[in-house]
C-alpha cells in the first residue's frame, strides 16, 4: 500500500530533476553524466521511500494484530 500524501511535491521533484537534465544536456555534458545523475537521484528516491512503505506496512500489520483478539472475543459472544 503506497500513501502519497505529498504527490504534488513528487510531481514537481521530477519536473526539476527533467529541467535539471535537459540543462546539463544544453551544456555539453554527456549523456553518460546526465545517465548518472538521474540513476543517483532515482537510488536517492528509492532509499526514502521504500523504507516509508515498509514501515507503514509495518504499522499496518501490527495494528491488524491488535484488533484480532477483539475479533475472536466478538465472535465467541
Amino acid at each position: 500500500m503506497m500513501v502519497e500524501p505529498r504527490s504534488s511535491a513528487t510531481i514537481l521533484a521530477l519536473a526539476e530533476l527533467a529541467e535539471l537534465s535537459a540543462r546539463q544536456l544544453e551544456d555539453g555534458q554527456s549523456i553518460e553524466d546526465v545517465i548518472a545523475t538521474l540513476r543517483q537521484a532515482a537510488k536517492t528516491v528509492r532509499s526514502v521511500i521504500i523504507p516509508a512503505e515498509e514501515k507503514l506496512s509495518a504499522e499496518a500489520k501490527a495494528g491488524d494484530n491488535e484488533d484480532a483478539p477483539a475479533e475472536l472475543e466478538n465472535m465467541s459472544a
